[in-house]
């Protein structure tokens, strides 16, 4: 247990040492692999202290020749075996070139979205335990820097999720998250600041083995930006459609390695009107993964 928290404690300090960039261009990553986290977010040990520390070699696939790592970290405390309260950092660092560091800041850190989690696994349950229904709610504080120059105060997203297990191969969860944002102003760079937002889920696992699963979500998001006259998008609904498979190997109740995509254009317009599934799935980042917790 001390060589693992040493382990985690001595990266973070070793990542956070490093220059800080300044490119905004592909801060919309982080906000497309939430629903994603569920599961990690969510998960017990028999700890009373709970910890994950996520390392992702990224890649992006259109034209950005960029290579950076989109790191996250967790820590919290587990109260029973069903509740837990952590707190939840993404930071990125560039690698080569990537358009998050402008391409000349060299490696460096950029903190992206941080949030405090609380977790409650199966508020209700059948007597089969194969259906259930989980709660977990997330308050977020602007740690991203265009966050904070936009006049982000806070987010408040909740997440209702009804979960079907089918055998002990296949799991389905239905995700509902509404969500409301805070904001001092209307608007920020040319374009309305965000107001309320919906996010809808279904999210399809396999078991394919004790320790190989393949998880496949497709999330849709409806959001009403604010009103700000003069600006991009003021008073507008914007839609944003995206898929997160991810396959994960896990090597022992610590660790576990795996690789996963996300597309950071929408597979369908804006207003919802076409598919435009081939641009989105071709502007996408491709991932390997390392996660270790307590």
């Amino acid at each position: 247990m001390q060589i693992r928290v040493l382990f985690l404690v001595g990266f973070l300090l070793g990542t956070l040492s490093l220059a800080a960039p300044e490119n905004q261009d592909e801060e919309t990553g982080s906000q497309l692999k939430d629903l994603q986290m569920l599961e990690s977010s969510g998960a017990l040990t028999d700890s009373k202290f709970v910890g994950v520390l996520d390392v992702r070699p990224t890649v992006s696939l259109k034209g950005q020749d960029s290579f950076r790592f989109e790191n996250s970290a967790e820590i919290g405390y587990q109260f029973s075996p069903v509740f837990s309260l952590l707190y939840h950092q993404d930071f990125w660092t560039n690698l080569y070139n990537s358009s998050l560091a402008g391409g000349s800041d060299g490696v460096g850190l950029k903190p992206q979205d941080g949030f405090f989690d609380w977790y409650r696994d199966r508020v209700l349950e059948s007597s089969d335990k194969t259906l259930s229904l989980s709660y977990e709610g997330r308050l977020f504080v602007p740690t991203m820097v265009t966050r904070q120059q936009a006049g982000m105060i806070t987010a408040l997203r909740t997440y209702f999720i009804l979960g079907k297990k089918f055998g002990e191969t296949v799991s389905v969860n239905l995700i509902e998250a509404p969500i409301i944002h805070a904001y001092s102003q209307a608007a920020y760079n040319g374009k309305a600041n965000p107001l309320v937002e919906n996010r809808v889920g279904l999210q399809v696992s396999f078991n394919l083995s004790k320790e190989l699963s393949f998880t496949v979500p497709l999330s849709w998001s409806a959001t009403k930006m604010r009103s700000a006259p003069g600006n991009k998008s003021s008073s507008a609904i914007e839609h944003f459609v995206w898929v997160n498979p991810e396959l994960s190997y896990t090597v022992d109740s610590h660790y576990s390695l795996g690789m996963g995509y996300y597309d950071t254009t929408s597979l369908m317009s804006s207003d919802l009107s076409s598919f435009q599934i081939g641009e989105g799935l071709e502007d996408g980042v491709v991932q390997v993964f390392l996660r270790a917790s307590l």
